[in-house]
């Protein structure tokens, strides 16, 4: 239902003040609110829809948060994962390194 943007009373006594008939305001005055009620926005409806839009993009944001803490997630293990690989591959490095500098020095014995 739409809220009243006038109070048709008020504008009808008014009238009848102005010197027009009781029936005439009556019947003008509520078809000006009638009229207006449909067509005019009123604070209360813009905050009920601004609420509406307000809790919308509040969620959408929760889900990007969501997705972006998963994502954060997955990329610390791949991280950590390649860390581990490449340790690995460090001690291995540097066994071969070792073991190149012992082979090495051997031909300076032989």
């Amino acid at each position: 239902m739409a809220q009243p943007v006038m109070d048709a009373l008020q504008v009808a006594d008014a009238l009848r003040r102005s010197g027009m008939e009781r029936e005439q305001a009556e019947a003008l005055a509520h078809t000006l609110a009638t009229q207006l009620s449909e067509h005019v926005v009123v604070r209360k409806d813009q905050e009920l829809g601004f609420a509406g839009i307000r809790a919308h993009v509040d969620e959408q944001f929760a889900q990007v948060d969501k997705q972006f803490a998963e994502l954060k997630s997955e990329i610390r293990g791949e991280i950590k994962a390649l860390d581990t690989k490449f340790n690995v591959l460090g001690a291995g490095m540097a066994l071969a390194l070792a073991y190149l500098a012992v082979l090495g020095s051997l031909d300076r014995f032989l």
